[in-house]
């Protein structure tokens, strides 16, 4: 687990397997930003960056 969140971005998301609670939490934090940021495009398409935060903190909360 520990693992997934040493990977760079691109490679976190190629091997995140989200259960399809966190998928579906993934998918609400996303609407969220992008509201929030005025986001006129489709909410699952921002930047891997921000996906891959978004990932990891969910991941984060696997471990705890």
């Amino acid at each position: 687990m520990n693992l997934l969140l040493s990977l760079s971005d691109a490679e976190l998301m190629e091997t995140a397997d989200l259960t399809d609670a966190e998928y579906d939490e993934l998918e609400s934090q996303l609407a969220l930003r992008a509201a929030c940021l005025g986001w006129t495009g489709n909410p699952m398409r921002q930047p891997v960056e921000t996906v891959a935060a978004i990932v990891r903190n969910i991941i984060r909360k696997r471990l705890l």
